[in-house]
């Protein structure tokens, strides 16, 4: 199931955060498996194709060379992956380059390494209808949505949406079947598909259309960065195979990720890597997982324009593109 706030992190958690665990820094080294350096790696969701790299990765023990021993973690909707690795719970987290963005202006030192991505799949789903053209014909609806969220402030002061009402979003389809009107949000690699195997025929408008299009990426520490960057880059060469090989068959892991999310359904999934495979993913393996610093800029631009970041915020704090060498 698509996550019910696109898993964005909340920004009042990250306000709190004060105080940060070290992370463990290690020497890489050629190691038997017994031997080997364990680098977790957090989710922001159950397992899901949009992961798929990730846990690719694991399967294929990409890390083995390396010395390394890589393990893969579920998120799911108590877990918050930008607290969680910068108290050093794992070593690396998946995000959304704009909350890594809100988060390093909070004075939580952690930097995006690799974009899976090239944007999150933020998507508006309604009602069939073909009077909708754009956006703006939505005006005056109700709209289910994460609420003072990034995405959903800039789209409405950028398309000066106005709806009726603005209430949380939920992963129940209930709500939106019974009100021919409402609007809601979700990932366009799951919700639409979902929506059609309920029976509820619907469009939507991708929010990457629209001009908002962050990364979804993988993120450290600072410290890790400054005190093993071997084994940064050395993970991130195993994360840019692990896609690669999921890419070219993603059918091989299919069995094992709707064994660990039982809610995707095999019609989804197959849909969902369909989606990925017409530029959500580098068709390049070698460019997978760059970055483009004009890329950082739009997306600073776009916090700045609704004051979710102040006018003299540098964004090239918030990553580091000299992990994926050849961009």
């Amino acid at each position: 199931m698509n996550r019910p706030s696109f898993a964005l992190a909340r920004r009042a958690t990250l306000t709190t955060l004060t105080t940060l665990a070290a992370c463990a820094a290690w020497v890489l080294a050629p190691a038997h498996a017994q031997d080997a350096k364990p680098v977790r790696v957090l989710t922001n969701w159950f397992a899901q194709a949009d992961q798929g790299g990730y846990w690719q990765a694991q399967q294929d023990d990409l890390g083995r060379a390396a010395g390394l021993k890589i393990t893969v973690q579920q998120g799911g909707p108590r877990i918050q992956t930008i607290p969680q690795v910068a108290s050093g719970q794992a070593e690396f987290g998946v995000g959304n380059a704009d909350d890594v963005l809100l988060a390093r202006q909070r004075g939580v030192p952690i930097k995006a390494v690799f974009a899976h991505l090239d944007h999150v799949p933020y998507t508006l789903v309604y009602h069939a209808n073909p009077a909708v053209k754009s956006i703006n014909d939505l005006q005056g609806r109700p709209f289910a949505v994460s609420l003072g969220f990034a995405y959903w402030e800039w789209a409405k002061k950028q398309y000066k949406i106005a709806p009726s009402r603005e209430m949380p979003v939920t992963g129940d389809l209930g709500l939106f079947r019974n009100d021919p009107t409402m609007v809601q949000q979700g990932l366009y690699l799951y919700l639409p598909a979902r929506m059609k195997a309920a029976g509820i025929e619907v469009d939507q408008i991708k929010i990457a259309t629209l001009g908002y299009r962050p990364y979804y990426v993988l993120f450290t520490t600072d410290e890790l960065i400054q005190k093993n960057p071997q084994l940064v880059k050395a993970t991130v060469a195993a994360m840019q195979k692990g896609w690669a090989n999921f890419m070219r068959d993603p059918q091989a892991i299919k069995p094992y990720l709707m064994g660990l999310n039982q809610q995707i359904s095999s019609d989804v999934h197959d849909a969902a890597t369909r989606d990925m495979a017409n530029g959500l993913v580098s068709r390049d393996p070698a460019k997978m997982g760059c970055m483009a610093d004009s890329r950082w800029k739009e997306l600073s631009e776009q916090l700045k324009s609704v004051n979710f970041l102040p006018a003299d915020f540098d964004e090239k704090q918030a990553y580091d593109t000299r992990f994926v060498p050849g961009c």
